[in-house]
């Protein structure tokens, strides 16, 4: 009875597939929204009420951040396809033991993570990061010292968050980051005053510790199906291998995003402290309206993890029309309304001068070129939901390396300026849309079932 009511709440298996998806996806959007605010809070708190220089020092660190994140989303969203695919075959022993082991390998993870980046800390700043300057590397080692220390629970996150949206529960994300985006906020007008960049850090790190708590309580107590009975959780070899499978290229092209963030941040602070706050406050803004594409690519990846573990392929294909025109239609409204209102929005970092003359000419280039990140989105949801992880970490290895080589040539070898940071964007975009089309008009995408030669029960 139990299994059979939870089926019947989460499947994504049966009813019309658009409005399947969209009530899927609109709690993953919110709370993405609410997690780009969560990472706003600490630019607008630090450049309004500390200096430029220190809205600088974090937006160096959240490149590196972003590589560290890369990881547990890459591993999360791998676990998460395993556990979608089985959840749609109905296979709930196998799913139960998948489960424990994501947890297990992500929590161990985590903390590797947090001593990776606690101790080299000052080599990622300067050396990776290439942070100059006495004063921005004394903030940026600061901040990131300390935010190094809330990895493990970054990672723990992201894999309960990844659990629950591939058995069908997008709202819990959204509970999630309600209580951690309020209390950051909170937590960061107190400490910032005191203790400037540590201060937002130590808020962070706090936040997500919190929001840990909360999801675990969430999972095991909405969810009676999850408490493990004794010798239950326990570490799958099998099912390990399955979410490696699926988690390295999903981790790799991660990874490869991150990295090319890292060099572009790397190309932003060669040209000193106003560009770099004006990429920061910029790219903050710019990710507001990545929030609809990231969130259709989110529900389409586990929709399609579903569909294709339960034979329904003809469901995917009607779906994914129907939502590029959604996503679409969504990333042009807020385009417009980024475009129309960016000198209000990048002044909400205190930037002033040259620097909000930049965030402004940043913001408003990229507001529409959005549309065709959307499509290229949804597109590689579905190809990423189907198990066909190794492509789509393809795709994004040529659309950041165009992007990057073509930034460092214009810079280096041709002596363009500051403006060829966010001008080199779209190039990497259209070349990742033709690819995913590409693949997806092919069909191979069809035959990459990833748990079709385990046993049933």
């Amino acid at each position: 009875m139990e299994q059979q009511a939870f089926s019947e709440k989460n499947d994504m298996t049966a009813g019309t597939e658009w409005k399947k998806l969209l009530l899927f996806a609109l709690p993953i959007m919110v709370g993405q929204f609410l997690q780009q605010l969560y990472n706003t809070v600490d630019g607008i708190v630090v450049g309004n009420f500390v200096s430029d220089a220190a809205l600088g020092s974090v937006g160096a660190c959240t490149s590196l951040a972003f590589l560290f994140l890369a990881f547990s989303i890459g591993f999360g969203n791998g676990s998460g396809i395993v556990i979608a695919q089985l959840y749609g075959a109905q296979r709930m022993g196998e799913l139960k033991r998948a489960v424990s082991t994501a947890l297990v390998l992500l929590t161990g993870m985590g903390v590797l993570a947090l001593l990776i980046g606690y101790f080299g800390t000052h080599w990622f700043v300067t050396g990776l990061m290439n942070v100059q300057g006495e004063e921005l590397i004394r903030m940026s080692t600061t901040y990131f010292s300390i935010y190094s220390l809330g990895l493990v629970f970054q990672f723990a996150y992201n894999c309960v968050a990844s659990i629950l949206r591939a058995v069908g529960d997008s709202r819990a994300t959204l509970y999630f980051l309600c209580v951690s985006a309020v209390l950051n906020l909170v937590l960061d007008v107190l400490f910032v005053f005191h203790w400037g960049v540590a201060g937002a850090a130590v808020a962070t790190v706090i936040s997500q510790a919190v929001c840990v708590v909360v999801c675990f309580v969430y999972m095991f107590g909405k969810y009676p199906f999850f408490r493990f009975k004794k010798g239950e959780f326990r570490f799958d070899m099998g099912q390990c291998l399955l979410c490696l499978k699926m988690g390295v290229p999903m981790t790799l092209q991660h990874c490869i995003i991150s990295f090319g963030n890292v060099l572009m941040q790397r190309l932003v602070n060669h040209f000193g402290e106003t560009t770099m706050a004006a990429f920061t406050c910029g790219l903050r803004i710019e990710n507001y309206c990545m929030v609809p594409a990231l969130s259709l690519n989110s529900a389409m990846s586990m929709f399609t993890g579903q569909n294709i573990g339960a034979g329904r392929l003809d469901r995917v294909e009607r779906c994914w029309k129907g939502t590029v025109k959604l996503a679409a239609g969504i990333t042009f409204a807020i385009a417009t309304v980024l475009f129309v209102g960016a000198y209000p929005l990048a002044g909400l970092f205190g930037v002033e001068g040259d620097s909000l003359r930049q965030a402004v000419e940043y913001i408003r280039f990229i507001s529409y070129l959005m549309v065709f990140f959307s499509v290229y989105q949804t597109t590689i949801g579905l190809i990423q939901g189907s198990g066909d992880a190794l492509y789509a970490m393809f795709c994004s290895l040529i659309t950041l390396t165009s992007r990057v080589s073509l930034a460092y040539i214009l810079v280096f070898c041709f002596d363009f300026g500051y403006s060829v940071i966010w001008r080199t964007i779209p190039v990497g975009w259209l070349l990742g849309l033709a690819l995913s089309l590409i693949r997806y008009r092919a069909g191979t995408w069809k035959t990459k079932l990833i748990v079709g030669d385990a046993s049933h029960e």
